[in-house]
């Protein structure tokens, strides 16, 4: 698994939302709406998502359906696994030092 930016990033956070398959334009809808994307730099998100193995496209006529193939817990822990390996080199000591800091 790769790290993702983070405009793919929201993508994913959209289409893990909806936890179902979506279509081009549903995605096209949602990020012009939230982040005032044009089409295109959508659609070349999703296509990057799909090389990455992180969505499976199909297409049905005119319309791609994508399908979820890293869910978001697999991506969370992921995610914290290089976080702490990178930040807190293993130490789950440091992790919760800094948890605490944050806490208090």
């Amino acid at each position: 698994m790769l790290k993702i930016p983070q405009a793919e990033f929201k993508i994913m956070k959209f289409i893990w939302s909806k936890n179902d398959i979506v279509t081009s334009k549903e995605v096209i809808e949602a990020m012009e709406l939230r982040c005032s994307w044009k089409a295109t730099t959508t659609l070349t998100l999703l296509s990057r998502l799909v090389n990455k193995r992180f969505l499976s496209s199909e297409r049905i006529r005119r319309i791609t359906h994508y399908t979820i193939l890293i869910t978001k817990k697999d991506y969370k822990v992921f995610e914290t696994k290089r976080f702490l390996e990178e930040v807190h080199s293993n130490s789950v000591e440091s992790l919760m030092s800094s948890l605490k800091d944050i806490l208090t």
